[in-house]
């Protein structure tokens, strides 16, 4: 299995703070690293996240100048807020800085506010998304690329640089929506929904295998990954006491003491999950620190390949 890290979504933290951690990341063994994607924060959703979030392309550009062997990853573009050509540069030329270690994470988006701020239609962000997509991998696979769509048409063109990855980096799908199974099965190279249970993903990883072999696609080289808050229960008050939401409720967190966060990652494992990133549910950068340092020595050696 691999393993990686998100930089915080809930700390007020600077850029050498990030670049900081996924340093971190890279020498712990950690395969991974991700940035999260919002432009803006409705006043509604204060508290929910930190006002300071970075543009994930630049700030993942930073880190690949500060890291050598680390993977970098969007969870996840919310494909709909840019232009997808744009955006397809954008990430070709991050491909290419970093030596080929992106990993393309994209999704519709969910928070309304935020697409009114930005003069982005809400209800068609589903159509946009698997546009886009379309669009992203005609530009970075085809030499003279073409193309014609309800949002989006060109032609005669050309498109450079390619990604150094070939056809291009992998595209996980974000969600865990029946549309985003649909679009993880018909249009990903992978599939990353958030704080969702193992018996949720093990339901959806049958969905996306049905659909797949139904229109044809070998669902064996689909990539299942996951992204969970983790809260690692040192000795004390609570230790001994897995406190998780259910699998109905509308979020999951692996919360315990070591040994319980290993036995969710075996049950994730044995589902098909080959990918973790772990978002640490943390007060302050002290702990992530912390929490990284556990998962490295008494978690990951278990079950690296």
């Amino acid at each position: 299995m691999k393993f990686g890290i998100c930089l915080p979504i809930r700390l007020d933290t600077d850029v050498h703070t990030n670049v900081r951690i996924a340093r971190a990341a890279e020498d712990l063994g950690f395969d991974s690293v991700w940035a999260s994607d919002h432009i803006v924060i409705p006043f509604r959703r204060s508290g929910m996240f930190t006002e300071h979030f970075y543009d994930p392309f630049i700030l993942l550009t930073f880190i690949a100048s500060e890291t050598s062997k680390i993977q970098i990853g969007t969870s996840i573009i919310i494909l709909p807020y840019r232009n997808p050509v744009v955006a397809a540069k954008m990430a070709a030329t991050l491909d290419v800085l970093s030596g080929g270690r992106l990993i393309f994470g994209a999704g519709p988006g969910w928070m309304r506010e935020e697409f009114e701020a930005l003069g982005v239609p809400y209800d068609a962000r589903g159509r946009m998304a698997d546009e886009y997509i379309r669009i992203i991998r005609t530009l970075w696979e085809m030499d003279d690329p073409e193309f014609k769509g309800e949002f989006f048409s060109f032609s005669h063109i050309k498109f450079e640089p390619k990604p150094v990855q070939k056809p291009g980096p992998p595209v996980w799908i974000g969600g865990s929506s029946g549309r985003a199974l649909e679009r993880a099965a018909l249009l990903g190279d992978g599939w990353q929904p958030t704080w969702v249970s193992p018996g949720d993903v093990g339901e959806g990883i049958k969905k996306i295998e049905s659909i797949s072999e139904k229109e044809g696609r070998d669902p064996g080289k689909l990539t299942y990954s996951v992204r969970n808050r983790v809260n690692i229960l040192v000795s004390g008050a609570g230790a001994g006491d897995l406190s998780v939401k259910k699998s109905n409720e509308p979020a999951f967190s692996m919360r315990g003491p070591a040994a319980g966060i290993a036995d969710y990652i075996d049950e994730y494992r044995r589902l098909g999950v080959s990918h973790i990133a772990f978002d640490p549910d943390a007060d302050d950068v002290g702990e992530i620190y912390d929490m990284m340092e556990i998962l490295s020595k008494e978690i990951l050696p278990a079950f690296k390949d």
